[in-house]
């Protein structure tokens, strides 16, 4: 598989830590539905920062069990409740933990609320991993011949 980061001339530079294109050849994709900021037991803390901290370490663990880690993502989108400017230094502190180079494509929506009112921040991605043979669906027996009239 191959991840090539595109750095176009002649377009402004990233704002931030993400890449403005990645092109992905070979490989499989994994895509990771919206992540928030919920414990495993359900619950959730009232804090935006600890609301990002969970939702990134839920997406590791998502990914990890595709296969994947944080450095396969290629693509994510992040939702925040908050004003944005409130809540920046925590969420790009945090996401330079898990993107450390070779950063995803991204989007940043601010939205006027969630599924949940508690809520605070969510994550999704896509990330580009090898193939793996091995986990092809295994071919169908065959079929029984029809009889023959005669």
């Amino acid at each position: 598989m191959l991840k090539q980061i595109i750095r176009p001339v002649g377009v402004y530079p990233p704002t931030a830590d993400f890449s403005q294109a990645i092109r992905v050849s070979g490989g499989d994709l994994v895509f990771v539905s919206g992540i928030i900021g919920m414990r495993a037991d359900g619950t959730m803390p009232p804090d935006a920062r600890e609301q990002v901290e969970l939702a990134f370490a839920n997406l590791a663990a998502v990914l990890d069990a595709a296969g994947a880690t944080p450095a396969d993502v290629v693509k994510v989108n992040v939702f925040v409740r908050d004003d944005f400017r409130l809540v920046r230094d925590d969420v790009r502190d945090i996401r330079a933990r898990y993107f450390t180079h070779d950063f995803p494509v991204s989007t940043l929506v601010q939205v006027a609320g969630f599924a949940g009112p508690e809520y605070r921040f969510e994550i999704e991605a896509i990330a580009a991993v090898p193939s793996r043979a091995d986990v092809a669906a295994p071919a169908s027996p065959p079929e029984p011949a029809a009889p023959r009239s005669g």
